[in-house]
C-alpha cells in the first residue's frame, strides 16, 4: 500500500455532466455505436427495484461527460451477491479510454433522491487499523502514458500492448489518500477484456440499492 505523490487541488475538480444514473486492457470503441447507446441510456433506472431469489440484478446505468479526458463514460450498478444483495456491490465503467485521463484521479459518488449528501458506499481500510466507512469510491488513472510505458504485447502475446497497459491503468485510491492497487480486500478492480469495461467490486457494501437516485463522477489533475 503506499500513497500517491503530488498534491490535488479540490478546486481543479469539474462534476461529469450525468444524463443519467447506474484491470487488464479494452477493445476500441465504435463512436457512433456508443451514442446510440448514450440516447438509449438517457434515462435514470435506479429507484423501487425489487430483489428476490437473491440473485445480482443490474440496476442503474447513466452516461457521463468526463470534460477533463473529453470523453464520454458509462456507469453501471449492480447488486452485491448473496447475503449483500440488497447493496450495491459492483460498479462499473463503459467506454472509458485510460489514455485520454493519464495524470488524473476521479470520484463516483451515489445520492438519494433530494440529498446533496452521498451514500455510504463502502467499509473500507481506516486510517490506523479496522475499517472505516467510504462514501467515495476514488480512482486512479495511471501517471504513465502508453508510449512511453513499455507495455508490450510479448507480456501476454494473445493482446496487445493497449491491452497489456490498460490491464494496470487503473488503481483505487482511499479516503486516507492511499493508492491500495487492484485489491486491498476492501474494494477489487478488474478489467474485462473482452468488453473493454472496468469493475468495482466492494467487499463490504453499504449503499441499499433501493436508495440509489442518482450517481455523480468527478475528476482532478494530480501531480
Amino acid at each position: 500500500m503506499s500513497y500517491f505523490s503530488g498534491h490535488v487541488d479540490p478546486d481543479d475538480y469539474d462534476e461529469g455532466y450525468a444524463e443519467g444514473s447506474p484491470r487488464k486492457s479494452r477493445l476500441k470503441i465504435n463512436l457512433a455505436i456508443f451514442f446510440v447507446v448514450l440516447a438509449a441510456l438517457s434515462s435514470t433506472y435506479a429507484a423501487n427495484i425489487s430483489l428476490n431469489g437473491g440473485a445480482r440484478k443490474e440496476f442503474g446505468q447513466g452516461i457521463f461527460q468526463i470534460k477533463a479526458c473529453d470523453q464520454w463514460v458509462g456507469i453501471g450498478l449492480q447488486s452485491a451477491a448473496q447475503p449483500n444483495n440488497a447493496y450495491v456491490g459492483t460498479i462499473k465503467l463503459y467506454g472509458f479510454d485510460p489514455r485520454l485521463c493519464v495524470g488524473r484521479i476521479f470520484k463516483i459518488k451515489l445520492f438519494a433522491t433530494g440529498s446533496t449528501t452521498p451514500l455510504n458506499l463502502y467499509l473500507g481500510p481506516g486510517a490506523t487499523s479496522g475499517t472505516d466507512t467510504h462514501t467515495t469510491l476514488t480512482l486512479m488513472d495511471t501517471s504513465t502514458p502508453l508510449a512511453s510505458s513499455g507495455y508490450q504485447s510479448s507480456i501476454n502475446p494473445t493482446r496487445s500492448a493497449y491491452e497489456n497497459w490498460a490491464y494496470d491503468a487503473v488503481t483505487i485510491v482511499d479516503k486516507w489518500g492511499r493508492n491500495v492497487g487492484y485489491d486491498d480486500g476492501y474494494t477489487y478492480i478488474d478489467y474485462k477484456y473482452e468488453t473493454g469495461q472496468y469493475w468495482i467490486v466492494l467487499t463490504y457494501p453499504r449503499a441499499l440499492v433501493t436508495d440509489v437516485t442518482s450517481v455523480t463522477i468527478e475528476s482532478a489533475k494530480y501531480n
